[in-house]
């Protein structure tokens, strides 16, 4: 029997490898340097002189370090690898196996969105979009002979039943198809975009304005986030009495918080499902915690360090705020299925952070609320002691849920903490909350014009207006970049006219 590598039976690495191209190294069964695209072609040098292979092996078939005649079969054997690369990125990548429609992409995608750990929210609508829209169309269809006929035939029927933001968020789905599709394993080339030349952005009416932009006839006004703020804390407090006043089952919940949420979503711009997850911990923290990062902070002189510590507000069980950074820490978020709402486990959600943003952030709350807040977490600390205490909700839709969870999910051996499950659902706040301040606000038209969720919209021009940086507003309402909180959250021009007028007034 001949030895191992001898007729050339014995598989070797490449020597290079690209798109499927594989450039071996000569042996003596085989004395070229040969050139393979496996299934397609197979191309050689000319031949290397068998007693100089062993030369040529020590040092690793360098050109460089070769003798003239194998350095010349070598370039040769380079220059026809690098013809049959481009060859090959023209070429369609064969189907190897298994189901590969257009309803297995789209399975694909969404298994994708899952295994990222994207909102329930960002799911369901993909979901819906692909169910109602893409596959009735052409989920039968091969993705490689997937063509821009297809995506304008899906759009067309999306056009006949839907609006401009529909059919925006459906050219988007399309779009990360094709992405998906170009990816490993690829399941269409590179060189083919089925999406090329199809318009599903719709422009806009004037300068600056972006499809999704929320136009100031409906967004509250600062009069009306006031209004709203103190009608939500009537509605708590009377719902509070009610209840607790009923002879036969009297039932304690905690709604003295009405007035604090909406000046936190009015002047703070969190997302709604990061507003109600907030706890004490969000805005309160340990005195040795703040003390240190006082301490460390290099921008401050000695006397300003000391100012600042003197001035921390004490709260019960060794916590305080520092009014010199009045800041809301937004680590997590609620997400809803269906209609009950739930806060995603660490291992569903990347790096156990925020669904939406996939990291931690901050955003700041003016002066005028600080003593709201402090007496807000005085009574939660009080109340539920230093152990559940710093996890309590500053918005709770009863009376508080305390479970043990794991402090770290992904490993549940490292101990426990408390948290507080009583989450709202959008559907019961706006029912029990929203809609009965509505009615009692002065200055709102009795049923709302607008969703609660459109404070944060307030927060946005409310913050343009005084002052606050493009930046830290974009970085307050944890957007990815300035250029999306400029178009779709305040128009320069049409948001800061009344601004402008006061700076021209004296020109």
């Amino acid at each position: 029997m001949p030895a191992k590598g001898s007729t050339g039976t014995t598989r070797r690495a490449p020597l290079r490898s690209d798109r499927g191209v594989k450039l071996y190294a000569p042996t003596a069964a085989k004395p070229h340097f040969r050139v393979v695209a496996k299934g397609q072609v197979e191309r050689t040098s000319a031949p290397v002189a068998r007693d100089l292979l062993g030369a040529a092996e020590k040092v690793k078939f360098a050109v460089d370090r070769l003798d003239p005649a194998t350095a010349r079969a070598r370039r040769e054997a380079d220059e026809l690898f690098d013809q049959m690369v481009r060859w090959s990125k023209h070429q369609p990548t064969p189907v190897k196996r298994g189901d590969r429609t257009m309803n297995a992409l789209c399975d694909r995608r969404l298994a994708e969105l899952h295994d990222k750990g994207r909102a329930m929210t960002t799911i369901d609508q993909n979901e819906s979009l692909m169910r109602l829209y893409v596959r009735p169309v052409m989920g039968h269809v091969d993705v490689a002979e997937w063509t821009c006929e297809h995506s304008l035939a899906v759009l067309a029927r999306a056009r006949r039943t839907c609006g401009a933001e529909r059919i925006a968020d459906l050219g988007k789905v399309l779009r990360s198809l094709v992405t998906l599709a170009h990816r490993k394993p690829m399941w269409l080339s590179r060189d083919e975009d089925p999406m090329e030349g199809v318009e599903f952005r719709v422009t806009s009416s004037s300068q600056g304005e972006s499809v999704h932009y929320v136009p100031a006839k409906e967004r509250p006004s600062t009069d009306q986030v006031g209004t709203l703020a103190v009608a939500m804390q009537e509605v708590g407090l009377s719902t509070m009495k009610y209840l607790a006043s009923r002879p036969k089952q009297p039932v304690k919940i905690d709604r003295e918080w009405g007035l604090l949420l909406s000046h936190v979503m009015g002047h703070s711009g969190p997302r709604f499902g990061e507003a109600i997850s907030l706890t004490v911990l969000s805005v309160a923290r340990p005195r040795e915690e703040l003390e240190l990062a006082i301490d460390e902070d290099h921008t401050l002189s000695a006397a300003a360090r000391t100012e600042r510590q003197r001035a921390l507000i004490e709260l019960p069980h060794g916590y305080t705020v520092d009014p010199g950074r009045r800041l809301i820490w937004i680590t997590e978020t609620v997400e809803w299925e269906g209609s009950k709402p739930h806060l995603a486990p660490a291992a569903q959600r990347a790096s156990g952070k925020s669904p939406k943003s996939k990291k931690d952030r901050w955003t700041i709350y003016p002066q005028s609320v600080l003593e709201t807040i402090v007496a807000r977490c005085e009574y939660l600390l009080e109340r539920f002691g230093p152990e559940k205490g710093p996890h309590a909700l500053l918005f709770p839709a009863s009376d508080h849920c305390f479970v043990k969870v794991p402090v770290d999910s992904k490993k549940p051996s490292r101990g426990q903490r408390w948290q507080d499950q009583d989450w709202w659902s959008r559907s019961n706040f706006t029912r029990t909350m929203y809609q009965k301040a509505v009615v009692r606000a002065e200055g709102w038209p009795d049923s709302p014009p607008f969703p609660f969720e459109n404070l944060r919209h307030h927060f946005a021009t409310w913050a343009k207006r005084h002052g606050y940086s493009d930046e830290l507003i974009s970085h307050c309402m944890g957007h990815a970049t300035v250029d999306y909180t400029q178009r779709r959250y305040y128009r320069t021009g049409a948001d800061t006219i009344p601004q402008g007028m006061a700076a021209s007034a004296h020109l």
